[in-house]
């Protein structure tokens, strides 16, 4: 057990450092549950996990001083537990759901204690300590590591045993319920995300790709493909009728500023007569 930890809390440093850095995805819910079904010796039940773990979290996202929940312990800790406990994704969605919301906490007092490493590099950048600034970055991202690795350490050490007892515990019905709402937990996500993209002008390409699932019957590969295409033919359109608006503000502005200048001649001769 203590080397499935050590290799779970890896992976939660490279999402980790994936999240605040480069970005390459790794931090996402279906890699992270991939990642950790493979430490697990089951890398396709690890994949179902974080499949619908990402689709329930799709629409996740912090914005501005909002700090989400934290799908990376999340994810991992939810996949290893489902796992361990054989109920695959209806124990992994009913684990990571609450350790995501709970570790939620655990980042933003991570973020809070990394205000010490911003006013230690604003007073060296007053002094000209140029050097010092970029410790004191790899120091506050050390600290956002280390309050999501110690979580998901002691979580797989001490909670890994009492998994399975637990789950067998529990009343069917109950599994049952959690299996359902697993189910619908991911319409929610998609929900999310719809409500943030769906902008003004923006249904036509949701309702493209309606009649291309109900009335096309076509696999998502298709509509993908349906999707890059129409994309592209968006993008090129705009691009052409956006230097055609600008020539058109351009002699507006140049057609008012003539007018004025003309009213400005008319009067002036007026004031000469």
């Amino acid at each position: 057990m203590f080397g499935t930890a050590i290799l779970l809390s890896l992976i939660t440093v490279i999402a980790t450092v994936d999240y605040n850095g480069p970005l390459f995805l790794l931090h996402r819910p279906l890699i992270t549950g991939a990642m950790a079904g493979l430490v697990m010796g089951n890398f396709t039940q690890g994949l179902i996990i974080g499949a619908t773990l990402e689709l329930m979290w799709l629409g996740v996202t912090g914005i501005g001083g909002y700090t989400p929940p934290d799908t990376i312990t999340g994810a991992i800790v939810g996949t290893a537990f489902g796992i361990m406990s054989g109920k695959g994704a209806t124990a992994g969605v009913a684990i990571a759901v609450p350790i995501a919301v709970i570790t939620q906490q655990l980042d933003v007092l991570a973020k809070t204690a990394d205000i010490y490493f911003l006013n230690k590099a604003q007073k060296d950048a007053e002094v000209g300590e140029i050097n010092h600034i970029g410790l004191y970055h790899y120091l506050s991202l050390a600290t956002i590591v280390i309050f999501k690795v110690v979580p998901v350490f002691l979580a797989v050490m001490l909670g890994g045993k009492y998994v399975a007892a637990l789950f067998d515990k529990i009343p069917n019905v109950i599994m049952n319920g959690l299996s359902v709402a697993g189910g619908i937990l991911p319409a929610i996500g998609f929900a999310m995300l719809l409500n943030m993209m769906l902008k003004k002008g923006m249904w036509v390409f949701l309702l493209i790709g309606f009649v291309c699932s109900a009335f096309g019957n076509m696999p998502t590969v298709g509509i993908a493909v349906v999707g890059v295409i129409v994309a592209y033919f968006y993008d090129m359109i705009k691009s052409k009728n956006e230097p055609a608006a600008e020539t058109a503000e351009g002699g507006e502005e140049t057609q008012d500023t003539e007018q004025d200048s003309d009213k400005s001649d008319d009067d002036e001769e007026d004031y000469d007569l």
